[in-house]
Order: structure tokens, then sequence, then C-alpha cells
């Protein structure tokens, strides 16, 4: 049973390296909620945990830049200018120098908080290890990911297949998040144990203190569903606009709810600051577009109406409350436990411990970085420059200001909505990985986002260098992955 899944995914991954047509890109998509399923059992792998996702991204690099025309010249159009990718490539540059030394140089001399942590609290002397390679390996993969899937959605018929994908991502999401709900009331776990087969510690059958089931899905943990829930719900949100065709506005705004109701049953604490940063970013892109600053038309299709619905919405809510408060009780008694109380807890002690030890790693080391793989933290910053130190901190970072400042041309209406979309969709996302972000690897999916940007904002003579080919019936052409 175990070698079913393995089985269907390696047949379809194999297809799509070797098509035309962008199979690789809808396996990605599909894989998303796969979090525990490693596609290549941790035994043969020497206890790496290669999941689903991941590998579909390292073949999806594979088939871009190796097995199609001019692969490896459209890399360096892509990675090399500073304009372009060049300064995320600086960043991988730089993190691969301090991996391979760093652990060395500082041996014994940092105390860190390992990654193969196994009590605890733990901290350990610093010294190299396995995490090192495995890591430098991850962020890589992550690093060229921004690259192919700049190169694969160069094509303006890409578009449809990337809000297409993110509903089939949502869907099945929500799918597997209803049967692990199920599984308290209904034996499915034999139905869903081959789509576990991580080597990590698996966090999936976790009950509240009043015995309400955590929601994890098929991911590791709650935090990591919701933390998933969450991109899914903010990049659907807001691309909705770029969207013509009704039925697919319709059928995005369905999967929305569902997001929604799932993102609260996970019950991440992390996820619920998520849900309270995307509503403030919500309200705060109403203002830009009322205020006409938005310079897409599509994007600033829809707000009065969606503005007066909101309105409504909470003057409902309000009433609610005023006629009968004791509805509310559960509502925030859960948010008390989960949210406010949470500094109290042994988990959010640990975390900050992490945290710190990873920041004053990054100092002790004369602001060098303790290399990727050698220090863990719950906060993506702080792994950044724990790991990298500051010049990786800065590149990175520098990378991320450069890419929302990014603007598509005047004359693609779309290109705008979708650019606008991306930049908006970041601040939620961001704020879940300032929470429980342990490495620094920033992984697949914001490589897509991160490679939607380039793509759709690259000028078009590189457009027309990189992406001559014959468009095909599925609107992907030779090069769509």
């Amino acid at each position: 049973m175990t070698a079913l899944p393995l089985a269907i995914y390696w047949g379809l991954a194999l297809w799509g390296l070797f098509s035309r047509r962008p199979v690789l890109i809808w396996l990605f998509f599909a894989m998303l909620p796969f979090g525990s399923l490693a596609v290549i059992p941790p035994a043969a792998s020497g206890g790496l945990s290669l999941i689903a996702a991941n590998m579909t991204v390292a073949l999806i690099i594979v088939r871009q830049f190796v097995l199609t025309p001019n692969g490896l010249p459209s890399l360096t159009r892509i990675a090399l200018p500073p304009g372009r990718g060049g300064v995320l490539l600086a960043y991988w540059i730089v993190a691969t120098v301090v991996t391979l030394f760093a652990p060395r140089l500082f041996s014994g001399q940092i105390e860190v908080t390992p990654m193969a942590i196994t009590g605890f609290m733990q901290t350990a002397a610093l010294r190299p290890s396995l995490q090192n390679i495995s890591q430098l390996a991850y962020v890589t993969v992550s690093v060229f990911a921004v690259f192919a899937f700049a190169r694969a959605f160069q094509h303006p018929a890409m578009r449809s297949v990337l809000v297409r994908g993110l509903m089939l991502a949502a869907t099945l999401t929500l799918a597997t998040g209803a049967l692990d709900l199920a599984s308290t009331y209904v034996p499915v776990d034999p139905l869903m144990a081959p789509f576990r087969t991580a080597s990590y510690r698996m966090l999936d059958n976790e009950l509240l203190a009043d015995g309400a089931k955590r929601v994890t899905g098929l991911m590791p943990e709650a935090s990591s569903y919701g933390a998933l829930v969450l991109m899914l719900m903010s990049l659907l949100y807001f691309l909705r606009r770029s969207v013509v065709d009704p039925g697919r506005r319709a059928a995005i705004t369905l999967l929305l709810l569902g997001l929604g109701l799932f993102l609260v049953l996970s019950t991440s604490s992390a996820g619920y600051v998520g849900i309270a940063v995307f509503l403030v970013v919500i309200v705060l892109e109403w203002l830009v577009r009322i205020l006409g600053i938005e310079r897409s038309a599509l994007a600033r299709r829809g707000t009065i109406p969606e503005f007066t619905i909101a309105a409504a919405g909470l003057g409902l809510l309000a009433l609610a409350a005023i006629l009968s408060p004791a509805m509310f009780s559960p509502v925030f008694e859960r948010l008390d436990t989960m949210v406010f109380g949470k500094t109290q807890s042994l988990s959010y002690l640990e975390r900050s411990m992490w945290t710190r030890t990873a920041y004053e790693a990054g100092l002790s080391s004369h602001l060098l970085g303790v290399g990727l793989g050698s220090v863990r933290a719950s906060n993506f910053a702080a792994a950044i420059f724990g790991s990298t130190g500051l010049l990786g901190f800065v590149l990175f970072f520098g990378f991320v200001v450069q890419s929302l400042l990014r603007k598509a041309p005047d004359s693609d209406p779309q290109a705008q909505a979708m650019t606008s979309a991306l930049k908006w969709s970041f601040a939620p996302v961001f704020a879940v990985s300032l929470l429980i972000g342990t490495t620094p690897d920033f992984g697949e999916r914001e490589a897509l986002r991160w490679g939607l940007l380039l793509a759709l904002t690259l000028s078009p003579p590189l457009l027309h260098a990189t992406a001559r080919r014959r468009v095909g019936p599925s609107g992907a052409g030779g090069t769509a992955g």
C-alpha cells in the first residue's frame, strides 16, 4: 500500500520530465498538501526526508535548464544580472561559502541549538554535521527554483495554469484536512498512513485541552498545515481579480470560505496571527484601491461591493455580540488559549530560546554566520542571520525588497493585477515565518512567488530570448515544466 503513492508520483514525475506539457507544474501544485510524503524512502537517502513538493521542484529545475534548448543561457540571463536574480544568486554564493567553512572555523567555540534536537531547551557546541549539507541542498533547490519558475511562467498562457494550479492545491488541502478531521470519528488512518512516510516527528494526533482535534491534513503538524492554508488563501484572494471567467471566480470564492474555516480548525497560533495580518492587509488594499493608487484596472474592480459586504458583515457581528455576548465566549476562550496565553507555554519558551540562540550565534561568529543547518530558530529572519551572517541577511532581504518593488509593463493589465496580488499576499505569510520559521530555507512556495514576480516583470527582449517555442493546446509550450 505504501508503494502505490510512490509509483504514482514517479510515473507522473518521469512523464513530466520529458513532456512538452506543464505536467511537472501541475504535479508541484498537487503535491503541496502532501508535506509528509517522502518520495524516496528515508532509509535509501541517508535518513533525509525528500518531500514530494521539493523533489518536484528539483525536477522542474532540471527540466527548465538541462533538458530544454537554451536552458543554460536562459539561466545566465535570469540569474546573473543584479536587476533580475543576481542579488539572490549572490546570497546563495555567500550562504554556500559560509556553510562550507564556518562550522569548522568556529567548531566548539559557539553554543547553538542543533537542527537535530532530541531534548527540551537543548543546546550544543557548534560542530560540522550532515545537516549542513542537507540544508545547503534545500536552499540551493529553493534558490534555483526561483529562476526555474521565472522561466516556466514567462509566457502569458501559463497564467491560467497558475490560478488553476492554486485552485487544485487548495482543493486537495481542504480534502486532506477533512479526512484528518474525520479520523476522529471514522477509521481513515489506514488510508492516510501511506502518505506519511517522512522520517521526522509527526504531530498529527494532537488534541487541545478541551478535546478538540488540531487539523494537520497530510502536513507534519498543525502549524505547517495552517501556514499552507494561509498561503493559498492569501494568493487566491488577491489573484482572483485577475481572473476574467465568472465561474472560476465563484469557485475561488467557495475555496476561500473553506480555507478560512480550516485555518481556524488548524488551531495554529501562528495561523491565527496570520489571519489578523491578512485582514489588516485586506483593509489596506481596499484603501489603496479606493484612493485610486492601484495602477491596474483589473486589481481595482469590485472594491465598493466588497467593502459594502464586509461592512455589513461586521455590523451583523457587532449586533450579535451586543444581543448575545455569551455566543462568542467559546471563541474568546480559544483565542485566549492559542494566542494570548501562548507566551506562558513551554513551547513558546523553547522556541524563544531557539531564536535567541540563533541571533547570538550570528553575533558570536563576528557577523559571518555559522552555516546553513548549524542552528535552529523559530524566526525566519533570525535563522537567516545566524546561518549566513550579516552579509547573507542583507543580500536575501535586499532581494525580497527588490522583488516587492518590481513593476509589470503598463501595456499588460493582467500582469499588473497578478504582480499586485503577489505583493499584497506576501505580508501574512511573512508574518507567520517570523513566528515559526525554523530554518533559513525560504522553501518552494516562496520560490514560486519570487519566480512569478520575475516572470511578470521581465522585459520583452528577455521574454522572447528565453521563451521561443511553439505554444501548444495547453498553453504551456515546450519549456513550461
